[in-house]
């Protein structure tokens, strides 16, 4: 297999496909985009989080919280990291802070966000499978998973770079060379960009060292780490709303009812089912079978962690979703399962292009009609 050709086939899709949206709809910002987009506009032009032109350009409000501010319960993890470069364009073109150009420039630092977390987890991948395995494994995820439509088409949103965030601490996680603080300001940027997402956490746990010291030094440092990054998101709660230790999307009337989940539904509702409208999921589920590495039983638990929360949350069904968009972070460990799965293909004697042929492709086009047929419903 080429991989480079396979990464430039997959910058170009997801590119030629992110402009196409942009372009015929004129915008990149809607839905939940436009909280997330105030964040930024607000801070960078107005200099300020006052986000009441903000929310009347749109055509949205929001609530009136006790600072007397109007809310936004959306966290600023892709804010921030939109922010540096959206301030250099504002520099330059001193316009509004809502035009096209801004909007277009977030939208791809999306992407960009996205391609990037693909490759890396190749690179994470290689550690563990051959390059052929792990280049399969993050085909599936760039093409049979929403991480498409999330990645290329509503890439003003948190979704593409939680995948980003995810992987990154992933290779921090399981590098050598990583310090326990720069892994900890890792997953702090995880939980940054979506606070569910610290349940990735969990995977420290069989990486602690044996020594009680050594333990003890290595929670302590990734803890600081984790709290610095996360920071920013306690002080934006803090201005808004006037306390930093809850949640707006608690305080403001959502919450989880553990007594009546929704599990099944989470996975197999006909409105967006994770393993009924991305198939593929299941399957790398399914490989952590074949996957010989103590650490599987955590990789598990993470699915299921996530499958539990979100399945005990007021809004189980996540809005407007394309398949189960609260997973598309969980994909790079899911990842694993994956190419566990396709390395078992190959070794009983099937060939990369019939497993191309046979499970990737075939599922890659069903994810395309999926995303097609939501597009036209939405």
């Amino acid at each position: 297999m080429n991989i480079s050709r396979w990464f430039l086939l997959i910058i170009f899709l997801y590119s030629i496909i992110f402009l196409s949206h942009a372009v015929f709809l004129r915008k990149t910002v809607y839905g939940d985009g436009i909280f997330y987009f105030s964040w930024v506009r607000s801070i960078v032009v107005d200099h300020d989080i006052n986000f009441a032109n903000d929310y009347a350009h749109f055509g949205v409000t929001a609530p009136i919280t006790h600072n007397n501010l109007l809310g936004n319960k959306h966290p600023i993890g892709a804010p921030l990291f939109w922010l540096p470069l959206y301030a250099e364009t504002h520099a330059i073109i001193g316009g509004s802070g809502f035009e096209l150009p801004y909007q277009l420039l977030v939208g791809a630092l999306s992407v960009l966000a996205a391609i990037a977390g693909i490759i890396l987890l190749y690179r994470l991948l290689t550690q563990y499978f051959p390059s052929t395995v792990s280049l399969l494994a993050v085909i599936s995820i760039a093409g049979a998973t929403n991480l498409l439509f999330y990645g290329a088409i509503d890439t003003v949103n948190s979704h593409a770079i939680s995948f980003f965030a995810a992987t990154v601490f992933l290779s921090f996680l399981y590098s050598k060379k990583a310090s326990p603080f720069l892994t900890g300001c890792t997953l702090g940027f995880c939980a940054l960009v979506r606070p569910q997402d610290a349940i990735l956490a969990l995977l420290v746990i069989p990486s602690l060292k044996r020594s009680h010291l050594l333990r003890l030094k290595f929670i302590i440092l990734l803890f600081l780490g984790a709290f610095l990054v996360f920071a920013p998101q306690l002080l934006a709660w803090y201005t808004v709303y006037g306390t930093a230790w809850i949640s707006p999307y608690l305080s403001g009337g959502e919450s989880f009812t553990w007594w009546s989940p929704n599990f099944f539904n989470v996975l197999f509702s006909p409105v967006n089912g994770l393993f009924l409208w991305t198939p593929i999921t299941l399957i790398a589920l399914g490989g952590f079978i074949f996957w010989k590495d103590t650490r599987r039983v955590w990789f598990i638990a993470v699915f299921l962690l996530a499958v539990i929360v979100v399945g005990s949350w007021s809004t189980w069904w996540q809005g407007a979703s394309y398949s189960g968009r609260m997973f598309v972070s969980i994909l790079p460990v899911l990842s694993f399962g994956l190419a566990s799965f396709y390395k078992k293909l190959l070794i009983v004697g099937l060939t990369w292009q019939s497993i191309l042929l046979t499970i990737i492709g075939p599922l890659a086009v069903i994810n395309s009609i999926l995303i097609i047929r939501f597009l036209l419903q939405s």
